[in-house]
């Protein structure tokens, strides 16, 4: 007899997860340095058209005479009492976005094999036939005997 052993082979791709936390860490400011440099960007831009804007208006001011006033000791005035303005923070944070990929499985299975040659033979089997012998031991029989002499015929 003989056995080739069966084969079970599974290979499996562990699942992959990919967590994107950028806007909730963007919410609270840490940002990369290409969006640093990108907001500063704008930021800078729209400080600038603000600067030049407000000159403007302010050489307009100077410029018109005509009106009267002291525009100088006003303008001063203004730029003493200006105060920055505090950037918003929203809320709820943004959540973080889950990316997941799934895992491939696959599974070889090869069966096993069993040769087996038997020879078969004719059965040879002896059989006694059931068989009871009775015989007698001993035939039965009563002795008597007696002791003294004389025997008592009462009884």
């Amino acid at each position: 007899m003989k056995r080739q052993q069966p084969q079970l082979n599974i290979d499996t791709e562990p699942v992959r997860v990919h967590i994107d936390q950028y806007e909730c860490f963007a919410e609270l400011g840490y940002i990369n340095f290409f969006d640093i440099a990108r907001i500063q960007k704008q930021k800078g831009y729209q400080r600038v058209m603000e600067y030049i804007a407000r000159t403007a208006r302010d050489g307009d001011r100077l410029a018109a005479i005509e009106l009267g006033g002291n525009p100088i000791a006003d303008i001063a005035e203004e730029k003493s009492n200006s105060t920055p303005e505090g950037e918003p923070v929203k809320l709820p944070f943004p959540r973080p976005r889950f990316n997941v990929t799934r895992s491939d499985i696959k599974i070889n299975y090869k069966s096993g094999k069993i040769s087996f040659n038997a020879v078969v033979h004719p059965v040879r089997y002896r059989v006694t036939p059931h068989r009871v012998e009775i015989y007698l031991r001993q035939y039965p029989s009563i002795s008597i005997e007696y002791e003294g002499y004389y025997i008592d015929r009462r009884v």
